[in-house]
């Protein structure tokens, strides 16, 4: 389906394959905004398998680890069966400043990736127009910073889907929320 929102500007929203792609990635809903001629959003929605588990049953080089990264206080635990077959387990809780933090982290230790809830003045002014360009009319529900082997992305949260833009608002990503797991 493709939705032409001005003469430069073209969105097209896929549901379950990615078009204009080299590979299908297994994930959540993704879109992301094209420098060419005319901006597309490509959206696919697709996911591995998640469930919830008790903070005793996350391995100890995860939870240290996770531990270490963060230096928050952990509440909740999940882990993720990835299409390829690996697993992740995905920790939250608190930091020393009250926000929340998500880390995601393999049995072995590796952090894979920490999301951290932040302030609205710590995005920089080009990815919140980013976001405001996509979801103009959306009520922001919170902000955060995520970090992937080194590189940022500022996750804004509406309600039903959140939008992660990079630090210089050249990519948009747009992904639908997952159903509570309880």
């Amino acid at each position: 389906m493709i939705f032409y929102t001005n003469n430069l500007c073209r969105i097209l929203i896929v549901t379950g394959i990615a078009v204009f792609t080299s590979s299908i990635y297994p994930c959540n809903a993704q879109a992301q905004s094209s420098t060419e001629k005319q901006n597309i959003l490509l959206a696919q929605n697709l996911g591995g398998i998640v469930r919830k588990i008790p903070l005793e049953e996350v391995p100890t080089p995860a939870m240290s680890a996770a531990k270490t990264v963060t230096n928050a206080q952990f509440n909740q635990a999940r882990i993720e069966m990835k299409s390829d077959g690996s697993l992740i387990y995905i920790v939250r809780g608190k930091n020393q400043q009250g926000f929340e933090v998500e880390a995601q982290v393999t049995p072995n230790g590796t952090i894979t990736q920490v999301d951290e809830q932040i302030d609205s003045s710590g995005v920089p002014e080009i990815a919140v127009k980013a976001f405001k360009r996509w979801a103009p009319n959306d009520q922001l529900v919170s902000i955060w910073r995520s970090t992937r082997l080194g590189e940022f992305y500022y996750q804004f949260v509406i309600q039903d889907f959140w939008l992660e833009v990079a630090p210089d608002g050249n990519k948009v990503m747009i992904y639908r929320k997952k159903i509570n797991i309880s």
